[in-house]
């Protein structure tokens, strides 16, 4: 590099503008004659480089040499603290007396091991992690203009007809982890592309789907909301309580992703929001209840089933010991006293949950 007035300007002419710009000032020493003496300093890539491969540049005592075990700890920090993506560019110069330096590891002489090294790299992980968390919240993104897409093509050429797009023509296929949202409206920006979708095998589609299908009948019901009075105020209650501002927020909102487990993060145009989610999803089901309310799928089994002996059933599932037959005449009793209370509200249930229950107790 030409004669500069200093080191960043120096990896700035040959590394490049964008890995000097990114570039984090560090230092730490240590004079305690016990566990180790050295100095050191450097640059090291702050949260906002990028890189698929690390690059080291270690003087020791102003030689350019190579510290395999160093550079492994750093890569480890960077792995620990910042995205998997991204890989550090390091420079540094250590200076420690040179008795500590061990130059006979590589027959060229470029692999060195330090007296104390473990020590030495120990302290020097540390400073880098430190730097690193301060370096993290101060982070930046770069922002992007968003082309409009002209609705009308402007060319009538015949290549422009063979080639109506350079995406069309070749479309990119962007991995899952990778696809970010960027309008609610837009297919790509639905939470249903993010569904990895696993192609079922022909033995699992038709064995099992086919004997599904045959033993179950759906019974499609056309009407939206039920008759009952109560569930009728019940829902005008909520669309009289709606706040209008909020409805537009949930309607068009863009998904970004979960802040933890309770909080997801929400974009409305240029705003972000934190979305109870367990809140959202109690409303969200509560309403769908309410709108839905009697008008379930009703399944038909081929033979219907026996109250008394479904109860039986499941006292006999509560049972702690199986096998004891004592309260047996017991169970036979609570089981004939529900068949007959389920009996007398069968009405109810048909009309509220498509339960049918016939007057033989099935």
């Amino acid at each position: 590099s030409v004669a500069t007035s200093s080191r960043l300007d120096a990896i700035r002419s040959v590394y490049g503008v964008s890995v000097a710009r990114n570039l984090m000032k560090i230092e730490a020493s240590d004079s305690d004659p016990s566990s180790s003496v050295f100095e050191m300093d450097g640059f090291i890539s702050n949260s906002n480089y990028i890189a698929k491969k690390i690059t080291m540049v270690l003087f020791i005592n102003e030689r350019l040499v190579e510290c395999t075990a160093l550079k492994r700890a750093i890569e480890i920090v960077y792995a620990a603290t910042l995205p998997k993506a991204s890989k550090p560019f390091i420079y540094m110069s250590i200076v420690l007396p040179p008795e500590h330096v061990d130059v006979n590891v590589h027959p060229t002489k470029r692999e060195v091991s330090l007296l104390n090294q473990e020590v030495i790299i120990e302290k020097i992980q540390s400073v880098v992690e430190s730097k690193l968390r301060n370096s993290n919240e101060a982070r930046t993104f770069q922002e992007q203009t968003i082309q409009p897409c002209p609705s009308v093509p402007i060319g009538t050429s015949k290549d422009s007809q063979l080639n109506p797009s350079p995406s069309g023509s070749k479309s990119l296929k962007v991995p899952v982890h990778k696809l970010v949202r960027t309008d609610s409206l837009d297919p790509a920006g639905r939470l249903h592309a993010y569904l990895q979708v696993k192609p079922l095998s022909h033995l699992e589609r038709d064995s099992g789907l086919t004997a599904v299908r045959s033993s179950v009948r759906q019974r499609r019901n056309p009407k939206e909301t039920a008759d009952l009075t109560s569930i009728q105020e019940l829902i005008s209650d909520i669309d009289r309580n709606c706040h209008s501002g909020l409805l537009d927020i949930v309607r068009h909102c863009t998904y970004i992703g979960m802040a933890d487990d309770v909080f997801a993060l929400l974009q409305i145009k240029t705003h972000l929001y934190l979305a109870n989610v367990v809140n959202l999803s109690k409303e969200l089901m509560y309403q769908q209840v309410l709108r839905r309310f009697s008008h379930f799928n009703g399944i038909q089994l081929s033979d219907p089933a026996p109250l008394p002996e479904l109860i039986m059933l499941a006292l006999k599932e509560e049972d702690l010991d199986p096998e004891c037959n004592e309260n047996d005449d017991l169970k036979e009793k609570i089981a004939e006293m529900n068949t007959e209370l389920l009996k007398q509200k069968s009405e109810m249930l048909d009309e509220y949950f498509c339960i049918h229950i016939d007057i033989l107790g099935n």
